[in-house]
């Protein structure tokens, strides 16, 4: 499955050569993590994961830990983060810029659905594992500044710092049951306006 995921996802133009056979697929898609969580480097990647909803009830500690194994990276204005219709295998925060949020029609004209700014998290799911497609493309508009946490770090976090997965995850699931709320909200709301109209 990994090796399937590998010929799916490119690799940016910046990493290709340095990638090894026996790297993580989240390593091919978003570059090494950064070195350490230590350093004004470290500092700063810790206090921006504490302003990250997903992130907010975690203490310093687990903090550091997490900057230990996520990945960063940047894109330029108009480039893909990813497309709609491929599998995903990491979520993504936003660390500066703006990421447009865009769906494909059937005759291939693109709608723009959000625009997310720092410091909003999306494609959460898709570090679960749950074989989830992509139902829209992500770009940047300007450059754009990302941190991801892949399938393949969450995975090896839970063998590792299982309590800290725990926590990731339990928040992972309160986000995704939010959203779902309000999708279900929206739809009713809206089926209840177009039943109102004569």
């Amino acid at each position: 499955l990994l090796t399937g995921v590998k010929k799916l996802l490119l690799t940016h133009p910046r990493d290709q050569g340095a990638v090894e056979p026996s790297t993580a697929p989240a390593r091919v898609l978003f570059g090494p993590p950064p070195g350490t969580a230590t350093g004004d480097r470290g500092r700063d990647l810790v206090d921006f994961l504490k302003q990250v909803t997903l992130f907010k009830d975690l203490g310093r500690g687990d903090l550091r830990q997490l900057a230990r194994i996520v990945h960063e990276r940047s894109y330029r204005d108009g480039e893909y983060i990813y497309e709609q219709g491929k599998p995903g295998v990491a979520l993504f925060v936003i660390r500066s810029g703006v990421v447009e949020i865009v769906r494909r029609r059937q005759n291939g004209e693109e709608v723009p659905v959000a625009l997310l700014e720092p410091p909003a998290s999306f494609e959460e799911l898709a570090v679960t594992e749950t074989a989830v497609v992509r139902w829209a493309s992500a770009r940047a508009r300007g450059p754009v500044s990302l941190v991801a946490l892949g399938s393949s770090d969450l995975d090896a976090l839970s063998h590792n710092l299982p309590l800290l997965a725990n926590k990731i995850l339990k928040k992972l699931v309160q986000i995704a049951a939010i959203r779902l709320q309000m999708l279900v909200e929206a739809e009713y709301f809206q089926e209840d306006d177009k039943e109102s109209k004569p």
